[in-house]
């Protein structure tokens, strides 16, 4: 018995702790997202920056990152689609993960309007290590999303209507 209380206890904190990194995560999302509406020149900048697409690449790409940003936000928030939306958010921090190893392996000199402020990169390491962690969070999440799929906390409800 008391085996089993400790361990709905801890099951209780896990689903306390991803609920509040999955809150976490889409408020991150919609709060940055809303911040580069207003900047949408400075993301396409940093997409021609970081010279991997073409010039004329760099406006759609900013708009598309900026919907998707706020529709992860929104899905993790409302936990409307939670799946879909943790795999998009996967995909979309593994991409930036991906430009910022790119542009520190090409010894490039960027600077971004990454998480609601504008900044020269200089310490490539550290804005590395912070992407690696927003990946890793959506590996959280996106296994969450799963589990809750696989075994719902709520029971479906059957109707009965054997007697219409």
């Amino acid at each position: 018995m008391c085996i089993i209380s400790r361990t709905m206890r801890n099951v209780r904190a896990i689903d306390i702790l991803l609920n509040l990194l999955r809150i976490g995560m889409g408020a991150f999302f919609l709060g940055t997202g809303v911040l580069k509406i207003g900047d949408l020149g400075q993301t396409a900048d940093f997409l021609t920056r970081s010279d991997i697409l073409p010039e004329f690449f760099s406006m759609p790409l900013a708009c598309i990152g900026i919907a998707m940003e706020l529709v992860v936000g929104f899905c993790l928030v409302s936990r409307q689609a939670y799946r879909g939306g943790a795999v998009w958010g996967l995909v979309m921090t593994s991409v930036f993960l991906i430009l910022y190893l790119q542009a520190w392996i090409r010894g490039l000199s960027l600077s971004c309007n990454c998480m609601g402020s504008m900044h020269e990169i200089v310490n490539y390491p550290q804005d590395t290590g912070v992407r690696l962690l927003l990946v890793g969070a959506m590996i959280l999440l996106l296994w969450d999303a799963r589990r809750r799929d696989l075994y719902p906390t709520r029971k479906p409800r059957k109707f009965d209507f054997s007697d219409a």
